[in-house]
């Protein structure tokens, strides 16, 4: 294929090259995450226009530590299947660590269409007791 309007304009510009198709794979992902990070950080009844934009508040639950964990589990899996489109939840698992007794870790395991073909990914969610923040990776 020859080169573009804008290329011939400018003979020395550099090239642009599209991503490969596992590039723009990567980039699809990293994007969902960004985005998931956002929509988990967020706090149900914040939002005017979608008061059922993120999590519920846990503080201050009285559920024991089990029935917690599957009420997050829960929240987790409604939260993306509604604010996340390009992704497809299968499956939401607790996943403690000893060495970190105050954060709540949990893995996503999901379908993303990408390059045309749904794809299997697997997205961390590490919910921080000390700071409240939910850092998705």
């Amino acid at each position: 294929m020859g080169a573009s309007l804008f290329e011939r304009l400018e003979p020395d510009a550099p090239r642009y090259r599209p991503d490969s198709a596992d590039e723009q794979a990567r980039q699809r992902v990293e994007a969902i995450k960004r985005h998931l990070e956002q929509v988990l950080n967020s706090r149900q009844g914040c939002s005017q226009s979608s008061p059922e934009l993120g999590l519920r508040d846990f503080n201050g639950v009285t559920q024991a530590s089990s029935d917690l964990v599957v009420a997050i589990s829960t929240d987790i899996r409604r939260s993306v299947e509604a604010f996340e489109p390009r992704i497809k939840v299968t499956g939401v698992r607790f996943q403690p660590d000893p060495d970190l007794p105050l954060e709540l870790n949990f893995r996503l395991d999901c379908q993303v269409q990408v390059n045309h073909k749904e794809e299997q990914v697997q997205i961390e969610v590490a919910m921080h007791g000390r700071d409240g923040y939910t850092r998705v990776r």
